[in-house]
């Protein structure tokens, strides 16, 4: 299992590290895949499609990123996800069910709603969508919904596993909020946390919870603040 794993992370990550955002950068890859073997050991799902679903998922953001720069139509960035995966599963040899099982998780991994029986799909998702709670999730929606950051991209990449720091600059890029700027991150906000409730296991939300918590209260503190 191993074996293909890095082969996969080796494939995909130099296109990842092409992203001008951040956000969804091989820094959220990697948290997200983080997750997917968490979940996929206490759900009993197979960590081998679970795991490349997961470095896949989020290849169409390349092309995504390509059209907002010139300003073409959007189009959901998991269907550009289709071809490079299926090219990626084809080089490393993963065929079948296998292979079946990992593109559709990574076409619905940002379905609303998702009430098929690929086990794979449902802990893709739930994987991405626990990824976006919490300080670093936080700074993530300030980026993703404002369309500006407040710290350095690269400190925040390089400092992703220092609780500390990522809190530190969590607070200050909340306190330089305000105006249309906020409103537009409070909307965001209101959008993520929708996702709670679309989460499929428990395990993800044990795994979750702390960081759906301070989410919430980081949410009350920005309407507060608007006021």
């Amino acid at each position: 299992m191993g074996n293909k794993l890095e082969q996969v992370k080796e494939l995909v990550k130099p296109d990842y590290d092409t992203l001008d955002c951040w956000v969804h950068s091989w820094s959220h890859i990697e948290g997200v895949f983080n997750n997917t073997q968490k979940l996929a050991n206490l759900e009993s799902v197979n960590p081998l499609t679970c795991g490349i679903a997961a470095y896949c998922h989020d290849l169409g953001r390349i092309e995504e990123e390509k059209r907002k720069q010139k300003g073409e139509p959007f189009f959901p960035h998991a269907l550009f996800s289709i071809e490079p995966t299926i090219e990626v599963l084809r080089k490393v040899g993963i065929s079948g069910v296998d292979f079946a099982e990992i593109v559709e998780a990574v076409v619905v991994h940002s379905y609303w709603t998702y009430e098929g029986k690929n086990n794979t799909a449902r802990i893709l998702q739930d994987a991405d969508k626990i990824i976006a709670f919490g300080p670093y999730g936080v700074l993530g929606a300030i980026k993703y919904f404002g369309g500006k950051d407040y710290i350095n991209p690269s400190d925040i990449l390089d400092n992703r596993n220092n609780s500390e720091k990522i809190q530190e600059f969590c607070n200050y890029s909340l306190s330089q909020l305000k105006g249309e700027n906020l409103e537009k991150i409070i909307n965001g906000f209101d959008f993520v946390i929708e996702w709670w409730d679309k989460i499929h296991t428990e395990s993800a939300r044990r795994i979750a919870k702390d960081d759906f918590e301070y989410y919430k209260k980081i949410r009350e503190n920005l309407i507060k603040k608007l006021s």
